[in-house]
């Protein structure tokens, strides 16, 4: 999903529909199809390899000299909602805020990806991914009773990967690659206090924080062609180092320069493609595993430029390392060898640890994804489609404290993934 950050003290990124934290997942609306069972190694034999994994490019059906060209437009479409309360600053708390429930709280998203793999010669190619791996948009209703903790939030990121991968044997390929990654926040928030100043005012200020900046990461991925139709795939992508400036406004008046760093996660990926055989033929069956280093999300501070010092109150974030596994299946129909259909299950879990942790610019929680896809191939130009329903079975619980008040509560919530993508070879 998309994201972006503040709060009266703490420059942060939060998370709903698309992966735990603030990832966004959808890469390629094949792999969607399977619940992203398959994307690391490649399953659908496409560009969409670029990002998940370069090594497993040699799987995407180019001869020397040809391109491979992928293109996909993600919609995302989440719903989730507060039921509980906020205890009102201005009283200490004795009293709770009045207001409205926020409302939807989750924006449509508009995601595209780009991906491009040349084999340069039989041992060779190179792969370029554009895609936007991380963000969110919330958008809660004016004057609702956490408006002190957020109304507004976006992160946007845009990732440039350009790799080279070698085949040195018929049944190993490796790559290495490197990522230039912009990112970008915007949060708005009401606020009785001056931030400014640390001094309760006794009314409502519109508080709005906004920053960009660059950060770079390298990549690493390795295929394994382990028998006919089989095959597997291992990746890594570094952490990303980011320094963010820009400013922060009171009112639309008053207006200081912030700085704040963020570091995006290391991820590893593992997955596993085998086609079946004798009667089972027609299907294949995919299982990955990813692992994310969240842990690295443990503090942040919005720092003002002209005195050094903290902009309100720092986050204590303290995220764990988190877990996803997915299962997909592909059916081969014999009526036309052309044609695939695909549906997938994954478990996503929540870097959140605790309630306590859990802020209303992230109501992130465990997740299950249910997952169909079709694919076609005509010529040389490629159709997929998927569709992909994520549920949060427990909900998120809510106890976060703030100098701006108490949120206690539950979030819930769904989202609607629909994906399309075209590729051709030339």
């Amino acid at each position: 999903m998309k994201t972006k950050i503040l709060t009266t003290g703490a420059m942060f990124i939060a998370c709903l529909s698309f992966g735990a934290g603030f990832q966004v997942l959808e890469q390629g609306a094949s792999n969607i199809g399977s619940a992203m069972a398959g994307a690391t190694s490649n399953a659908s034999g496409d560009a969409s390899s670029a990002f998940w994994n370069p090594s497993a490019a040699f799987f995407s059906g180019i001869e020397v000299g040809e391109i491979k060209v992928d293109a996909a437009m993600n919609f995302v479409i989440p719903h989730f909602d507060f039921d509980g309360t906020a205890s009102n600053p201005l009283t200490g708390g004795a009293t709770n805020m009045t207001g409205n429930d926020g409302g939807n709280a989750g924006e449509l998203a508009y995601v595209p990806n780009f991906y491009s793999v040349y084999r340069i010669s039989e041992d060779f190619l190179f792969s370029l991914s554009i895609t936007s791996p991380y963000g969110l948009e919330t958008d809660y209703t004016e004057g609702w009773i956490g408006r002190y903790h957020a109304l507004n939030s976006e992160l946007t990121t845009i990732d440039m990967n350009p790799s080279i991968a070698w085949k040195p044997t018929e049944w190993l390929s490796v790559s290495a690659g490197f990522a230039v990654q912009w990112i970008h926040a915007h949060l708005t928030q009401a606020t009785p206090i001056n931030p400014f100043t640390g001094a309760y005012t006794g009314a409502d200020h519109h508080m709005r924080v906004s920053g960009d900046g660059w950060g770079f990461g390298a990549t690493l991925g390795m295929a394994i062609k382990y028998a006919e139709g089989g095959r597997l795939g291992i990746s890594w992508r570094s952490k990303v180092a980011h320094s963010l400036s820009g400013n922060a406004c009171l009112d639309w008046l008053s207006l200081r320069g912030i700085g704040a760093d963020l570091t995006i996660p290391q991820t590893i990926n593992a997955g596993i493609y085998q086609r079946l055989w004798g009667p089972l033929d027609r299907f294949a069956v995919m299982l990955d595993y990813a692992w994310t280093g969240w842990s690295c999300f443990e503090y942040l501070t919005i720092i003002q430029d002209a005195n050094g010092q903290p902009l309100g109150q720092p986050v204590h974030e303290d995220w764990k390392n988190t877990s996803r596994v997915s299962l997909g299946v592909h059916y081969y129909p014999e009526f036309d060898e052309n044609l695939v259909l695909r549906c997938g299950i994954t478990w996503d879990e929540s870097p959140v640890k605790r309630a306590e942790h859990r802020t209303a610019r992230i109501p992130c929680a465990d997740r299950v994804w249910f997952a169909c896809g079709v694919g076609y191939v005509w010529d040389n130009i490629t159709f997929d489609v998927g569709y992909m329903y994520i549920m949060f079975p427990t909900g998120g619980k809510v106890a976060h404290s703030t100098t701006a008040g108490k949120l206690s509560g539950e979030f819930t919530g769904h989202a609607n993934v629909v994906s399309a993508q075209i590729g051709i070879k030339f």
